[in-house]
């Protein structure tokens, strides 16, 4: 995995809330912090063959600048953190048991039903 100055965010393009949540990252202070690639992009994962598009299919996943991929509730945290929103100082506690714990818990419930979620765009 190659080192990027981005946190790069790969999310599920065809997912309406998806694209929702990506586009408030495209539009805060910082989201030049920020590098958004729908998994859909072949070319993009033909750079990556670390990255398993059928797991993209189920969690968000973020390549970190040091090159780890965190998936699910834990890339929701690492975007957060990095997003310059100013809750941000949450995410250390949020990431402690049992608040991980239950974050995945809900996130998993949350990605199975993304698709009957609306959002508003």
């Amino acid at each position: 995995m190659t080192k990027t100055d981005q946190l790069v965010v790969l999310y599920d393009g065809g997912c309406s809330m998806c694209v929702g949540v990506t586009g408030w990252l495209s539009r805060i202070v910082y989201k030049d912090q920020f590098l958004l690639v729908p998994y859909q992009d072949s070319d993009f994962l033909s750079r990556h063959p670390e990255i398993d598009p059928a797991q993209c299919e189920k969690e968000i996943h973020v390549i970190d600048l040091q090159g780890n991929i965190s998936r699910g509730a834990d890339a929701m945290l690492n975007i957060w953190k990095a997003s310059g929103h100013w809750s941000r100082f949450l995410v250390p506690v949020l990431q402690l048991p049992p608040f991980i714990w239950l974050g995945r818990l809900v996130y998993k419930f949350i990605a199975r039903y993304r698709r009957n979620i609306v959002f508003p765009s």
